[in-house]
């Protein structure tokens, strides 16, 4: 975001103004704020930190053990992969929360790709060096589906193509279940899903028969104490089809919807019949 100067000459002013009518994916990209500056700058650093002391006191307190590593393999293996995706999401999800706080705090697009990117990279490789001094170990299967989920974010915001494809999180545990606050845990609760933006993908005669904000979405579960794998198909919610009327709502709007809103589904679980919903929790 260029910075406004005195009026030197009519173009310089002319060409300053126009800049500060554009928009970088919605946010305003006119005006600086040292105000919103700092506040995304110490937001991100404030999560960072809080994230890394959540994960010492929810993984690592008490389990201090020489450095190692340790392969948890793939989707056939430890919680069927379900952590894995877990894995590649929470990356996703720290890229484009960050980048879109640093676009809203007047950062340009830019910066905010280098340093979202690089604070999402860097709490992923903090939490598998802490594996590694824990019982745990630091797995490259974990930090590998970190940088796929990453890259994949990366990839939305240099080709716009892809931007008609998400992933979203949804975790909604059964009523009373003690293991609720333990989030990262409970793998029963949680599903990952790909969405896909039908009104831009179908051709332009059928996509006005597609409501705008409706999508398709897939989604990869376990249950049983991730013993059976699930599969879903359902509809998902794009909040973004909605006007933002100034860049906080926006901000909001784009956080929430990386989460997946109860919406119809069909679910697939092995072992068992398939089951309908009209709206899909866990």
């Amino acid at each position: 975001m260029k910075t406004l100067t005195l009026l030197i000459l009519l173009g310089t002013t002319c060409a300053t103004a126009q800049d500060s009518l554009r928009t970088i994916e919605g946010f305003s990209s006119g005006g600086e704020s040292t105000f919103r500056r700092t506040v995304a700058t110490g937001t991100i650093a404030g999560t960072l930190c809080l994230s890394l002391i959540w994960s010492f006191d929810e993984w690592w307190k008490g389990e201090a053990q020489p450095f190692h590593f340790f392969s948890e393999g793939w989707f056939n293996d430890y919680s069927l992969g379900i952590d894995k995706v877990g894995h590649a999401f929470t990356s996703y999800f720290y890229f484009h929360t960050y980048r879109n706080i640093m676009l809203w705090g007047g950062y340009d697009e830019s910066t905010a790709l280098w340093l979202g990117a690089g604070a999402a990279a860097f709490f992923a490789l903090c939490v598998e060096i802490g594996d590694g001094f824990s019982p745990f170990g630091f797995s490259h299967e974990d930090f590998l589906s970190n940088l796929a989920g990453l890259g994949f974010g990366i990839l939305q915001t240099q080709v716009p193509f892809m931007r008609n494809f998400n992933l979203k999180w949804s975790y909604i545990p059964e009523s009373g279940d003690a293991h609720a606050q333990h989030f990262t845990r409970f793998y029963d609760a949680h599903t990952y899903w790909l969405t896909a933006n039908m009104h831009e993908l179908l051709p332009t005669s059928w996509n006005k028969y597609w409501p705008e904000f409706l999508q398709l979405a897939v989604g990869y579960s376990v249950s049983d104490h991730q013993t059976k794998r699930e599969g879903v198909i359902g509809f998902d919610f794009n909040l973004e089809v909605f006007p933002a009327p100034n860049d906080d709502v926006l901000l909001l709007q784009k956080t929430v919807n990386m989460i997946h809103i109860p919406a119809p589904a069909v679910k697939f679980t092995e072992g068992r019949q398939p089951r309908y919903y009209l709206f899909h929790t866990n």
